[in-house]
């Protein structure tokens, strides 16, 4: 039996952790870093943001 309280923590895990690549990437962005590391960074946090989405949906 799933545990629908704990397949939302691990959702809202992911979320965290897409949100913090997201954050990355900007600031990388902005302080010039190479355009493949920043686009590396963004398909880490939408990867994360997609592990997220389907956690939530899976209840």
């Amino acid at each position: 039996m799933k545990n629908p309280l704990r397949t939302r923590m691990f959702a809202w895990w992911y979320f965290s952790i897409a949100g913090g690549f997201l954050l990355l990437g900007i600031n990388r962005l902005l302080l010039g870093q190479r355009a493949g590391l920043v686009v590396a960074q963004l398909a880490a946090a939408a990867a994360f943001l997609l592990f997220g989405l389907l956690s939530w949906g899976s209840e």
